[in-house]
This record gives structure tokens, C-alpha cells and sequence, in this order.
């Protein structure tokens, strides 16, 4: 747990670091690199994903198209639904203050056999998931 808790200490610190560097907040940041992750998606899953409330995501998205990170489209499977879609502009950006991260995690998995990544991405697909049901958790608490 020491270990689980210093890793996601960390990945705050760079977060913000990077945020301010780019001229975001680190919320905005994350909703961006969700959209960069899965794809275009409706407010309601960013907000999901984020565990933002629907009307916080409206400022995010707001903020994410002045910052040239995301712009809203009609759903062209149902005009009634705008989505959020993320945009390269900054992409290359972005990726300048974390290549030296990815190039040095990389190095690190490559020690490891297909076995053992397969445990590593088990257990972190299960972290992902309980901190994904606290955040609803937290939410929940009046």
C-alpha cells in the first residue's frame, strides 16, 4: 500500500507540474488526457470518468476549448448529442514534458516477462477499478 500510495503521490506532483507548464489546472489536464485515452465521449462519461458533477464538466470542456485540447461535435450517429473530442493541437506538446517518463517506464517493464506483466496489468486494472468505485463513494458523502 506504501508503494501503491507514494506511485500515485507522485503522478499528482508531475500532474501539476506539467499543468502549470501547459497553463491548465490539473483537473482539466486529467479530463484532457481521458479524452486522449478513450476517445471522443459525451459529457456525462467524461464526467463519470472523472467523478466531476455534470455541471463542473461543462466549465472543464469550456476550458479544454480555449485551450485547444478538446472541441464539442454533433454525434454524427445522433444529432441530438454533442460530443467531446479531443484535438492534436497540443498533443505533441503534452507529450514533450512526459517523454522522458514514458522512455524510462518502458525501460523498467522491459525487465519483466510476459507473465509478469500480465499480474502487473491485472493488479493495476483492479486498482483502477477500486479507486474508480471510491470516487463514487466520496461523492455520495453529504
Amino acid at each position: 500500500m506504501t508503494a501503491i500510495r507514494e506511485m500515485s503521490a507522485l503522478s499528482v506532483i508531475i500532474s501539476q507540474i506539467v499543468a502549470e507548464k501547459v497553463g491548465m489546472n490539473p483537473s482539466d489536464m486529467e479530463c484532457g488526457d481521458f479524452l486522449q485515452l478513450y476517445g471522443p465521449m459525451t459529457a456525462g462519461r467524461l464526467a463519470e470518468l472523472s467523478g466531476l458533477t455534470s455541471g463542473a464538466v461543462t466549465g472543464v470542456i469550456d476550458r479544454l476549448e480555449r485551450a485547444k485540447v478538446a472541441r464539442r461535435e454533433t454525434d454524427p450517429s445522433d444529432r441530438r448529442k454533442v460530443l467531446v473530442v479531443p484535438c492534436a493541437e497540443r498533443a505533441e506538446e503534452f507529450g514533450s514534458y512526459y517523454a522522458s517518463l514514458a522512455k524510462a517506464a518502458g525501460e523498467a517493464l522491459e525487465r519483466y516477462n510476459t507473465d509478469e506483466l500480465g499480474t502487473f496489468l491485472a493488479i493495476s486494472r483492479e486498482m483502477i477499478s477500486v479507486t474508480q468505485q471510491e470516487v463514487q463513494k466520496l461523492k455520495d458523502v453529504k
